[in-house]
């Protein structure tokens, strides 16, 4: 996955685009060590690429059915000013 995103990274610099990464969490229920590894992924990327992070695009939206849709994976309509929110602060100043 991280090479994955790497190369994303470096494709999207390459065109000139100014780059945002946004960090996602996996459940606890796939357990400490995968879900903490998962996350550093996130960290460690932008730190070696030199780049914005957004820790946790969905802080304050996962876990909360009325924010997300029926497959409790992605957020609703109604979670998009959450969203807003959560990417905003790092967003503004590539813009």
């Amino acid at each position: 996955m991280q090479q994955n995103l790497a190369s994303m990274i470096d494709s999207s610099r390459a065109s000139g685009a100014k780059v945002l990464l946004l960090g996602m969490q996996l459940p606890p229920n796939y357990g400490v060590r995968y879900t903490k590894a998962f996350a550093e992924v996130y960290s460690n990327l932008a730190d070696e690429k030199k780049i914005p992070l957004v820790p946790f695009f969905l802080d304050g939206v996962g876990g909360h059915p009325d924010l997300m849709q029926a497959d409790g994976i992605h957020p609703a309509a109604g979670a998009q000013d959450k969203l807003l929110e959560n990417v905003w602060p790092t967003l503004k100043p590539l813009l």
